[in-house]
């Protein structure tokens, strides 16, 4: 018993395996994504704008400053790494469960010499460029409007990619184990909508509870708004290395558990 949850453990946090097929899967999406690129760029955009015209210049005006820096720049960095969530768990939740459920996707290319592996890391490693082409984006708009306080502010992207990747890793598994359209609102209501505000993303991880600071730790989010904070603004210290190497390590596990229960659902 010991030894099998060792080697269930090992599975869990050794690198996926990709091959060819993976690249096969997301340049299959990439290709269906071109079609209707404008649309997709559009409503991608809208919440994100929302939140910078709400939160930014309203919201701003009476809060001023936090810690010393004017809040539309302490916003920025949050609103980046959000977009990247709300990108990922979208495509990687009902844009996938069509797929595997409905239009039963995944086992027709799996007639292909394409493994259960490579159909779900493509689909991963798609829903996180899709959603951080949204992420691009945004940084656009930030950077046009003068929100963009140094060229330095550029390093947050490869940090947003990673968030990407594992919004997208943890969405799959949801997925994986979903039985139709409407478990995933379990999984917005109770996990995404608080992510979303109980991460340090609209006010400072340290003014909120001791419990909610402690919970937080175990949410990606978390880590992705503090790392792109700190370099959004210029700033760094020792401790992002941890925050880098949680949110890498939670992405490579998520992986590889939607493999796993993916090739359950598919082989099984």
């Amino acid at each position: 018993m010991l030894l099998e949850l060792t080697n269930i453990g090992k599975d869990l946090v050794s690198f996926p395996r990709l091959g060819i097929g993976t690249y096969r899967v997301w340049n299959r999406d990439f290709f269906y994504y071109k079609k209707y690129f404008m649309q997709a760029v559009f409503w991608n955009f809208t919440e994100p704008l929302l939140s910078i015209v709400a939160f930014g210049f309203g919201l701003g005006y009476f809060v001023g400053k936090i810690d010393g820096v004017p809040y539309m720049l302490f916003l920025a960095p949050a609103i980046l790494a959000t977009t990247a969530m709300q990108g990922a768990v979208f495509e990687a939740t009902y844009s996938s469960f069509t797929k595997l459920r409905i239009q039963k996707t995944y086992e027709t290319i799996m007639m292909t010499p394409v493994s259960v592996e490579d159909v779900v890391a493509g689909e991963i490693f798609w829903a996180a460029t899709k959603s951080f082409f949204s992420v691009l984006g945004v940084f656009v708009v930030l950077l046009v409007l003068g929100f963009v306080p140094h060229w330095e502010a550029l390093f947050t992207l490869p940090v947003l990619l990673l968030l990407c990747w594992c919004m997208s890793a943890m969405s799959m598994v949801v997925t994986s184990h979903a039985r139709d359209y409407d478990s995933f609102t379990y999984y917005f209501s109770l996990l995404v909508t608080p992510m979303g505000l109980l991460t340090g993303t609209y006010f400072p991880l340290d003014r909120f509870p001791h419990w909610a600071q402690v919970a937080a730790w175990f949410l990606p989010l978390t880590h992705g708004v503090v790392v792109a904070r700190d370099l959004y603004l210029g700033t760094w210290h020792e401790e992002l290395w941890l925050h880098l190497g949680l949110l890498f390590l939670m992405s490579v596990v998520f992986t590889n558990w939607a493999v796993s229960q993916t090739r359950r659902r598919l082989i099984y």
